[in-house]
Order: structure tokens, then sequence, then C-alpha cells
């Protein structure tokens, strides 16, 4: 290969042919003959024969003599038998430092995922039970208030009858982000199975929560999970309970169940004095 560059056309200490430089300091740089050479001012090109200049490349890969001498070995011991015995090892530790790589991102993986539902994405049901486990000793001792609010959704068998097994899945996924929508950190979200979801919350009062779950209601109504092009309507129904001391992780359940029901009946009985047709 060769690079045609353009001479110039200024004389010059050089010559102006691009060899040497102008300055006259170029002995210096270039050794002592380069101040004496000379060369006509004309307008002509110079041929650059790059053909014995090699590409550029990345670093060069490890050698084995090299890692001989990293490793101790003196020259006259680096055997053909010995090069191959370098290479196959360093073949077997590059292996295991990858395995090793992706064991860690599979344990990171893991942490960041640990309690996690994958049903839903939300905390599981036994992650929760044993945060409102831990929380159950501090309950009265400390100025915390904690409520427990469970959500039901109370049309989920309609809706599997209506589009089978094929929607719940997603339908669930959509409530539970929903809800974390409206049900951030610090408070615990989870999923409890079935068609049953839960939070503890902290340090909001009552009213607080209501207005989040008019809201949660309100978005669901508006914006309705869609399956197959289908809007999936959801009815979720809530109850709450403020832990007291003396609860424990059962009876607040209970308890929030039980103020959920109430609230079921009232839903259903609304239902019932709606004219049939409309």
């Amino acid at each position: 290969m060769k690079v045609t560059r353009p001479g110039s056309i200024t004389p010059s200490m050089g010559g102006g042919d691009g060899r040497y430089s102008s300055s006259p300091y170029a002995s210096l740089a270039y050794g002592k003959d380069a101040g004496r050479r000379r060369a006509p001012a004309q307008d002509h090109q110079v041929d650059i024969d790059t053909d014995d200049i090699p590409d550029a490349a990345d670093d060069a890969p490890y050698h084995t003599p090299d890692i001989a001498n990293v490793l101790g070995i003196p020259d006259n011991q680096v055997t053909p038998a010995v090069e191959q015995a370098i290479g196959r090892l360093m073949i077997r530790i590059n292996g295991l430092t990858e395995n090793l790589n992706d064991l860690r991102k599979l344990q990171a993986h893991m942490a960041r995922n640990e309690g996690r539902d994958p049903f839903t994405g939300a905390t599981s049901r036994p992650a929760f039970l044993q945060i409102l486990e831990n929380e159950m000793p501090l309950v009265g001792r400390d100025r915390t208030r904690r409520i427990l609010l469970m959500c039901e959704l109370a049309n989920i068998d309609e809706i599997l009858q209506r589009c089978e097994q094929g929607c719940k899945e997603g339908l669930f996924t959509y409530v539970r982000r929903i809800m974390a929508d409206f049900i951030m950190p610090p408070h615990h979200l989870g999923y409890l199975g079935c068609n049953d979801f839960a939070a503890l919350m902290y340090n909001v009062d009552e009213e607080d929560i209501w207005q989040r779950v008019d809201a949660i209601t309100n978005w669901l109504e508006l914006h309705p999970h869609i399956h197959h092009g289908r809007p999936i309507p959801v009815v979720p129904i809530f109850g709450l309970y403020r832990l007291k001391n003396g609860d424990t992780a059962t009876s607040a359940l209970n308890a929030a169940d039980a103020s959920l029901r109430a609230r079921k009946e009232m839903y259903l009985a609304q239902l019932g004095r709606i004219p049939q047709g409309i």
C-alpha cells in the first residue's frame, strides 16, 4: 500500500519535501546531516510505502513465555510441554473466572428479588408475614403508627369466567403496579395469594389511607387492564386495621380481613338494590 502526500511549495531548510523540518534546530532533532541536506523548491509528491507498517491492533494477548516469567519459570525450562501445560491452565482459569462472574450476577439478581412473589412482583406472603411478625414487638413501644391495609379483588370469579386463566397474571401484575404507585416505600406492599393484597403502612392516618384507596379504585375504573384488546374491569374492596399493643400477625390480619368483609357486604348490598338490566 502506498500513501501519496503532497509536498510543500515553500522553500525551507528541509527542501519543502515534507521529510525534514524547516526549523533551524532540525539538526538537533534529526541529526547533524539534516541541516545540510537541501533540495530545490519544487512542487512534487512523495510516495510513502506502508506495506511493512502493521495495522493498529488491540493489546496483544498474553503469551506463554510472558506468563512463565510471571510464574518465575526460567527461560531455559520453558519447554513446549511446559508451554502447553501453561496454556491449558490459563484457559481453565479464564473459564473459572467467567463462571465466577456469572455466579456473582446470579447472586445479585437473587438478592434483588429475594422475598418477591414471582406472580405479581409484590412482596411474597412469607416475606410479608415475616415483616409483620418483626413489627409486632415494636407496636406501642415507639411513636410509629402502623396500619394494616387489605385488598380483595371482589369480582375475580366473574373475570375468570369471562377470560379464563389467561388474563390472571397480567391483571394481578397490573393491579399491583397501580397500588404500588400510591403505596410506596417505606410502606410494604405484599401479595397474600388467591386474590388478596396487603400493605403495612407507617405514620399515616386513616383519612390519608382512604384517599389513597379512592385514588386506586378510580384509576382502575378509568384505566382498566387490557387483555387481548378487551378491557377487564376490576372491583377492589379494602379493609384496614390499626395495629395495637398485644396484637399478633394473625390477629392483625384477621381484624383487617373482618373490616374488608364488612365493606364487601355493603358493596354487595348496594348491588342488590340496583334494578336488573341497568
